[in-house]
């Protein structure tokens, strides 16, 4: 993981600000047993992550493997609808605004 002594500080820190999630494919399984992937990862915080990315200071922090973003997609995109926005202009508008941040191989 990326600088866990880092993480870690900031978690110390930042209590109610930092949080550091992460979904390692080939070393977790999800509830039902399969390969943990982001998108289950996230859909378990689904509306939280939702309601914080309403706030300009909230910054969204992703890499890996290239679909990861559809994951991404796959996860946002019901409960943008849910709230009446369409999930790639709002993630279009987090990418403008520098607050959507991806490193994709």
């Amino acid at each position: 993981m990326y600088q866990r002594r880092v993480i870690q500080e900031y978690i110390s820190k930042y209590p109610d600000q930092f949080r550091y999630d992460y979904a390692i494919s080939r070393e977790q399984k999800n509830a039902a047993g399969q390969k943990m992937y982001i998108q289950t990862k996230m859909a378990e915080y689904a509306e939280e992550l939702w309601e914080l990315m309403q706030d300009e200071k909230t910054h969204i922090y992703m890499c890996g493997l290239k679909g990861m973003e559809s994951g991404m997609a796959e996860c946002f995109t019901p409960i943008a609808e849910k709230y009446g926005k369409d999930w790639a202009e709002f993630a279009k508008a987090m990418k403008k605004a520098d607050r959507y941040h991806v490193e994709v191989y």
